[in-house]
């Protein structure tokens, strides 16, 4: 065996440094620890992004119970995916109005889904808040924010309406100014409007209203 050259193992001594630093500077910017939270992080989906009109495919969902899914397994039903946070104070205050939401619709086949993209929320923490809450919501923890970024999704509450065909028909916020102004939304009235104009096969209008909730913390690391 020959020996190591002098430069040779400054090079090794130097990526050890590299690989040393660059593990720092992720967990600097918010990487989830899946040995912390005994979680498994899934691989990032595909680039394609979701607009208006476009098909949503190939994205998987994982729940906080670690059950997966996959977009296609919901074709044929419309679907309600809202970006959620267990720490915003939009999400809280229109939790009421939510829950209705999901009673009213579930009856006629509506899939609803909470979407979590906040690095630094977990499992534990989700659990308590729809405990407290007496929520229903399914969430999907999307710990890579790589829903969050196929959406363009940037504030909670922000959801999106996908029709039977899986078409992307609706996108913003749920909740129209008159219902923010109250201290408790009575209803997620423009998410409404637009499921009856899915479910009336025509156009919801407004179909992308700007949301106004918190702002997305999302995963630097990819």
């Amino acid at each position: 065996m020959h020996p190591v050259a002098p430069n040779s193992e400054f090079k090794i001594q130097n990526s050890k440094l590299i690989l040393a630093l660059s593990v720092a500077a992720a967990l600097a910017c918010g990487k989830p620890d899946p040995a912390r939270i005994n979680y498994r992080l899934p691989p990032p989906n595909p680039t394609q992004t979701f607009h208006l009109g476009a098909q949503v495919k190939d994205l998987v969902l994982t729940d906080i119970s670690e059950t997966t899914s996959s977009i296609e397994d919901y074709r044929g039903r419309v679907v309600v995916l809202e970006f959620w946070s267990c720490r915003c104070p939009f999400v809280a205050r229109s939790e009421q109005a939510r829950q209705r939401l999901i009673a009213q619709y579930a009856p006629r086949g509506v899939v609803y889904l909470a979407i979590d993209s906040n690095r630094d929320e977990y499992p534990e923490e989700i659990r308590r808040y729809l405990a407290d809450q007496r929520s229903s919501c399914t969430v999907i923890a999307d710990y890579t924010s790589a829903a969050a970024r196929r959406f363009n999704a940037t504030r909670t509450p922000q959801a999106f309406v996908i029709n039977r065909d899986g078409i992307v028909c609706f996108g913003g916020d749920p909740f129209s100014p008159r219902q923010w102004a109250k201290p408790q939304p009575e209803r997620a009235d423009w998410l409404e409007a637009a499921l009856e104009a899915v479910f009336a096969g025509r156009p919801p209008d407004p179909a992308s209203p700007s949301p106004s909730g918190s702002r997305i913390r999302p995963y630097r690391g990819l």
